[in-house]
């Protein structure tokens, strides 16, 4: 080769190189342009994929593919708000996604995963799995994760916890009104908020939670529910609807109701009468346009009043202090209304002087209760009430108890003697399943007045032996 010839050869090889630089280097750019520009629209829409902790978990790099999922099989137009990941309590961590279901300011729904993690942002596989439904004038954490929001007990006082340490893989929906702020006044979204929307909104969050289950080691199957109250109410619903579905789009396995009437026994005619009633009431409320209660935006200023002045006169109940005034509406509660949903009713357990006026709580903390009471959702829609009414009554055609003969798979019935206690038992009768038990926590046989109260089973202080070990038995064996 010729020194002329080799002068070009190398100029060639120079260029071939500087080439390969320059596209290297346009690749980088490139990148670097795309990451600002994906940074910067997921700042504008106020979407997050970092933790809480600040790093990225395994699990969120799942989001985006699975959120994409759900609307195929669920039939909803569905967005990610935003995700975080928080830690709750040694290794258990919790994963929160906000998703948009809707087109309204407030049609979004918070789904919620309570699991241990093996390594920062990694889930163990857990095969056991269980989606918990809140109830009225509450949400995911005023129940399930009770102790987070409270300096008043330790921090694991928590069924969502107790289970999680458990190596339960325990996950939650937070229904759309929980996300109306105090203090608003136009409430003509809510509607068509019923128990058919709620029940689509809460198979959005079991979809999410078998997409993310199986992508994330604990496998895609079905899954156990659990619903308290209101919540049992959609859990009743939700297996209802899905006798009608092919067994393979089927998402549950078995079901926990807790303290919750679907249906009454036919020797409480009386009951049924006074669920007509309330029906007639709540349906006339609607028909003129009021389509919310504001119960919780009152209970909040009674609990407010008692924790900020609990020895002042009570402007709600004459003669009682605040803190008086606040214990009984949490322990007699039958007698704050003309017609209570069954006799004795009250939302937690009390004590009471020889003149009748409340002193304390029994089982549950006073101070934890305020706190709670504090950080429940201020409004409710009544489209699930008037239906609840209506499925009481049995005389008013709705379409959530047509097929209770075809729920066959395996179901446990949790009640308290003081709330709705064994009136719930008698709907595991019209079940079709074989596989059907149920516990009510009694503890004054001759005296339900005083016993353990609706909410007892989730606040209680001594609920981590009398009633969750019920409850994590029953998982672990099915």
């Amino acid at each position: 080769m010729t020194r002329k010839h080799e002068m070009s050869a190398n100029k060639r090889h120079n260029k071939k190189e500087e080439d390969k630089i320059m596209k290297r280097k346009l690749f980088r750019l490139g990148m670097v342009t795309i990451l600002v520009w994906v940074l910067s629209l997921f700042a504008a829409t106020g979407l997050s994929l970092a933790s809480a902790d600040g790093d990225l978990s395994e699990e969120g790099k799942q989001v985006t593919e699975a959120v994409d999922s759900l609307a195929q099989a669920t039939g909803t137009d569905v967005a990610l708000v935003s995700y975080t990941r928080k830690q709750l309590f040694e290794d258990i961590y919790k994963y929160t996604w906000i998703l948009k279901v809707g087109p309204g300011q407030f049609d979004k729904i918070g789904v919620y995963r309570v699991v241990k993690e093996k390594s920062p942002g990694v889930p163990i596989a857990a095969p056991k799995a269980v989606m918990m439904n809140h109830g009225d004038a509450s949400n995911f954490d005023t129940l399930f994760l009770c102790s987070t929001l409270s300096n008043k007990v330790p921090k694991d006082q928590s069924l969502g916890i107790y289970l999680a340490k458990k190596y339960i893989d325990v996950w939650g929906v937070d229904r759309r009104w929980t996300f109306v702020p105090d203090g608003t006044t136009d409430f003509s979204f809510m509607k068509n908020w019923n128990t058919a929307l709620h029940v689509r909104d809460i198979r959005v969050g079991v979809k999410l939670a078998r997409l993310i289950r199986g992508s994330t080691g604990s496998g895609a199957g079905k899954l156990l529910m659990l619903g308290i109250s209101r919540g049992a109410q959609f859990t009743y619903a939700y297996a209802n609807a899905e006798t009608q579905l092919p067994d393979s789009s089927r998402d549950l396995k078995g079901i926990i109701p807790m303290e919750m009437v679907y249906k009454f026994s036919p020797q409480n005619q009386d009951l049924k009468d006074a669920a007509y009633q309330r029906y007639l009431e709540a349906k006339e409320k609607y028909d003129q346009g009021i389509y919310y209660s504001d119960e919780p935006a009152q209970l909040k200023i009674i609990t407010y009043l008692a924790a900020t002045a609990p020895d002042d006169p009570s402007p709600v109940i004459p003669g009682f202090t605040n803190k008086q005034a606040a214990l009984f509406l949490l322990s007699a509660t039958y007698l704050t209304t003309p017609l209570p949903p069954v006799p004795y009713y009250h939302y937690l357990a009390g004590k009471f002087d020889s003149a009748g006026i409340p002193t304390d709580l029994t089982y549950t903390t006073f101070g934890y209760a305020l706190d709670l009471a504090a950080a429940t959702p201020g409004y409710m829609s009544i489209g699930e009430d008037i239906d609840g009414e209506a499925l009481w009554s049995d005389k008013v055609a709705v379409p959530y108890d047509d097929y209770l003969s075809q729920i066959k798979i395996p179901a446990l019935y949790i009640g308290a003697a003081g709330g709705f206690g064994e009136y719930g038992v008698h709907t595991l009768s019209l079940l079709g399943s074989t596989d059907k038990n149920s516990y009510v926590v009694k503890l004054y046989p001759s005296d339900p007045s005083l016993d353990y109260g609706h909410a007892d089973p989730v606040w209680a202080n001594n609920a981590k032996s009398l009633v969750w070990p019920m409850i994590y038995g029953w998982i672990a064996i099915h």
